[in-house]
């Protein structure tokens, strides 16, 4: 809602979370409320094919990976949890190309146990088009 409060027009949102989505389906038809005619997919964003061809022409990705996967609180499994979404918050940027993104999680995937993890996320967040070769073999 703080993205378009800020006066971004939100091309869709996707939630994996089904009581999230009715709650903002139910905010949603109010309509001087930020999510009036937001287009909302229900659904894991592993699923979406090709988010450029979803939703063409972002100017900003916004999200926020569940924070599980990197939480003090939990198993502290990062990328090696089914939760981390990172890989698919890359694929949202790598696709849309906007001119900027934001993404928020938890303080704990700065910790040192995840520092490899995250400034492998970091390079891949700065260089979108630069795609991972596969190594090659001798």
């Amino acid at each position: 809602m703080g993205i378009g409060a800020a006066g971004f027009q939100h091309a869709g949102l996707v939630e994996f979370n089904h009581d999230a989505c009715e709650t903002m389906r139910h905010n949603a038809r109010r309509e001087r409320n930020p999510l009036h005619g937001w287009p909302i997919v229900e659904g894991d964003t592993r699923d979406i094919g090709d988010f450029g061809a979803m939703f063409p022409r972002v100017r900003l990705v916004a999200g926020g990976p569940p924070c599980q996967p990197f939480s003090i609180g939990g198993k502290a499994r990062g990328p090696k949890d089914r939760r981390d979404m990172f890989p698919e918050a890359v694929r949202a940027v790598r696709q849309t190309q906007p001119l900027a993104f934001i993404f928020e999680n938890v303080k704990g995937l700065l910790r040192r146990s995840f520092a490899e993890y995250f400034g492998y996320v970091f390079l891949q967040l700065n260089y979108p088009t630069v795609v991972r070769r596969s190594p090659c073999r001798h």
